[in-house]
C-alpha cells in the first residue's frame, strides 16, 4: 500500500523563535508518523518579508522545508494560498494548515488523521487549542463564532474554525479549492467553512485539545479613543483590521445582506465612538 502524503501549509512573518519551535514539535510528530511506513510529510511554508532572519534559521534546522518568499503584503490568507499553490504541484492526499504559534500537543497530527481516517477522508477535521491558562482559545465554532469544547472521545460538528490546526482532504480540496484570495489576513478560514457547508462537506472538530496557543486579548487600534480617528479609520481598513470590503463579503456569504449591511454600519459607529 503506498503511503498517504500529507502538505503542511504555514505563513510566517518575524516571530523566528516562535516558527522553529512549532517546527520542532511538528517534525517529532511527522517523524514518528513516517516511521509507520503509512504516511510521508512534506512543509511549505511562506515567509512573508520576514527580516528577522526566519528563512535562514528555517533552512538551517529544517533543511527539507520549502520556503515560498513573499515581501511582506501577503499576511496570513494569501500566504497560505501561496503555499498552498506550492504544495498542490505534488498532488498531497492531504494538506494540514497549522499556524507557527500553534505549538502541538503529543498525537495531534496522528488525531487528526485518525478522525479523518474515521469520517472516509470526505471531511475537513479542525483541531482545538487552549491558551496557558487551559481556556480554550481556537479551534472549531457555532455559525456565530461560539468556540465548540471538543468531546474527548468522538468528532463533533462544527459550522467555521479558526485556521491555526486544519486537517483538509484531498477530496475537499478537490471540491473547494485554495482560501479565497479576496481576504488579505482574516476571514478565509471561517469562509471555507462557509463554502464547505454550500457544499454539503462536513466539517468537524477532532476529540480533545491537541495544541497551545495564546489569543490576542489586547484592544484593537479601531476601538481605542485614546487613537485619532484617522488612525482608527486606518486600523480598521488595513490587512489586520476589520477591511470593509472583506468583511462586507463575508458577512454576506454567511448571513445574508442584511446582516452584511448591519455589520457595516455597526462598525463604523464602532470606531466613530470607541471604548473609553
Amino acid at each position: 500500500m503506498d503511503r498517504m502524503t500529507v502538505a503542511v501549509l504555514m505563513t510566517v512573518h518575524n516571530r523566528k523563535n516562535s516558527t522553529l519551535r512549532c517546527l520542532t514539535l511538528l517534525y517529532r510528530q511527522t517523524d514518528s508518523l513516517t516511521r509507520t511506513g503509512k504516511y510521508a510529510f512534506e512543509v511549505y511554508l511562506t515567509d512573508d518579508g520576514s527580516t528577522d532572519g526566519t528563512s535562514d534559521a528555517v533552512s538551517e534546522r529544517f533543511p527539507d522545508v520549502n520556503i515560498v518568499r513573499g515581501d511582506g503584503s501577503l499576511y496570513w490568507n494569501r500566504g497560505m494560498c501561496a503555499a498552498w499553490d506550492a504544495a498542490a504541484g505534488s498532488s498531497p492526499d492531504f494538506y494540514l494548515w497549522l499556524n507557527d504559534d500553534t505549538m502541538l500537543k503529543p498525537g495531534a497530527v496522528a488525531s487528526l488523521l485518525e478522525n479523518s481516517t474515521y469520517l472516509g477522508h470526505r471531511a475537513i477535521v479542525a483541531g482545538t487549542a487552549e491558551d496557558r491558562r487551559g481556556n480554550l482559545s481556537y479551534g472549531g465554532r457555532t455559525r456565530y463564532g461560539r468556540i465548540i469544547t471538543p468531546d474527548p472521545m468522538i468528532p463533533e460538528a462544527c459550522d467555521i474554525f479558526n485556521g491555526n490546526l486544519v486537517l483538509v482532504p484531498d477530496y475537499v480540496y478537490r471540491r473547494l479549492g485554495t482560501l479565497d484570495r479576496i481576504y488579505s489576513h482574516s476571514f478565509g478560514d471561517f469562509d471555507y467553512g462557509v463554502r464547505a457547508a454550500k457544499k454539503d462537506i462536513t466539517v468537524v472538530v477532532a476529540p480533545g485539545v491537541l495544541a497551545e496557543c495564546d489569543r490576542n486579548e489586547s484592544l484593537p487600534e479601531w476601538r481605542n479613543s485614546e487613537v485619532p480617528l484617522k488612525k482608527r479609520y486606518a486600523a480598521i481598513t488595513g490587512p489586520k483590521g476589520r477591511p470593509f470590503k472583506e468583511q462586507f463579503i463575508y458577512d454576506f456569504r454567511a448571513y445574508g445582506p442584511l446582516h452584511a449591511v448591519l455589520h457595516f454600519l455597526s462598525l463604523n459607529l464602532k470606531v466613530l465612538f470607541p471604548v473609553k
